[in-house]
């Protein structure tokens, strides 16, 4: 990480929440550094994501907030307060519109506190930029820094490798054949109760047809849909189960494409340049949604319920019915689109 010089602005980026969310932040810290070369930057992250920002040329610190252990409310919160203070931050970005990410600006001292319009009753930002649903996240996060006066047009992504990956290694070392490597994510927290059912089948047809290597991947509370999926192969799968951000992201690195749902990993994979299909589940103004967290570029393929939740008569449905709309994604329509990603 760069080093801070006294003197130059200190800027403080505070960025806590989803895999997503802290790739997005990406572009608007690299905006920064670019403009402020001798500037301090630091981000405030959670212990989930943290690991993403290891390597960044952009930050000269790397603060790890932890809401549920040494940080909880009482005398941890009052220690990253003290920590914050003494880094004598002249502003912060607030990437979210969170009102406990705007008291930890201004407890921090910060005198510039720039972040989204809300309608909160306390008030604690010095700038507000107006927060509009439909657009990209990386967009948003970039008209915060335009408001330093600094150009941010470049919304692209980077990945900084770390050293060795000996599971990552090993699991593609345990790969048997030479044909392209398909990554699935076939689960995903938010969406348990409605996700695509056919992931197994989608890979056992690549699996026919290309002799594609297939690694799924899973968190380990997610092992039972894993499971569910690796029982419709044909042939023996790599599986990626607990693995950390930074080896998930060396996992995606590696491979030819990706294809899974609406989480974690597809974000991921934008982050490292691999293609992707990504599956969403029923959603209240899905159009929206897209615009706003669909990876850009045509490398990135969108699979999604013939109809939006805010156009269903129907809607708010069961969680049955959800499963239904979530099914209805035709398989031969995701198989189609991995097809010409791998065909490139």
């Amino acid at each position: 990480m760069s080093e801070g010089f006294g003197g130059a602005p200190r800027v403080l980026f505070i960025r806590f929440g989803s895999i997503g969310n802290a790739v997005a932040a990406i572009p608007a810290v690299r905006a920064v550094r670019r403009a402020w070369p001798q500037a301090y930057l630091a981000i405030l992250a959670d212990p989930l994501t943290a690991e993403l920002w290891q390597g960044c040329p952009y930050l000269s610190d790397l603060i790890v907030y932890d809401q549920k252990a040494s940080h909880r409310p009482g005398p941890g919160y009052l220690r990253l307060i003290q920590s914050l203070r003494r880094r004598r931050f002249t502003h912060s970005i607030h990437l979210r519109r969170f009102i406990r990410s705007e008291l930890i600006g201004f407890l921090a001292g910060a005198s510039e506190r720039i972040g989204f319009e809300s309608e909160a009753r306390i008030q604690l930002l010095t700038r507000k930029v107006p927060y509009r649903e439909g657009v990209s996240v990386i967009e948003l996060g970039l008209r915060l820094i335009r408001e330093l006066g600094i150009s941010a047009d470049d919304s692209s992504l980077e990945y900084w490798p770390g050293q060795g990956y000996p599971r990552v290694q090993q699991l593609y070392e345990s790969l048997a054949g030479d044909g392209p490597v398909v990554v699935i994510h076939p689960g995903g927290a938010t969406q348990r109760d409605r996700l695509w059912p056919y992931y197994g089948e989608l890979g056992a047809a690549l699996q026919e047809k290309y002799h594609s290597r297939i690694i799924l991947l899973a968190t380990p509370e997610e092992k039972g849909v894993l499971q569910r999926t690796e029982d419709k192969m044909s042939t023996p799968v790599g599986k990626a189960v607990g693995f950390s951000l930074s080896e998930v992201a060396e996992v995606l690195r590696r491979a030819q494409v990706f294809v899974g749902t609406d989480s974690g990993p597809c974000h991921l994979a934008a982050m490292v340049g691999t293609p992707g299909s990504i599956l969403y589940a029923p959603h209240q103004s899905l159009s929206d949604h897209l615009k706003k967290w669909k990876p850009a570029g045509d490398k990135y393929l969108a699979f999604t319920p013939g109809k939006d939740c805010a156009d269903c008569a129907e809607h708010p449905c069961s969680t049955a019915r959800q499963r239904e709309c979530a099914a209805s994604i035709p398989l031969a329509a995701v198989q189609e689109g991995l097809e010409k990603l791998l065909a490139r």
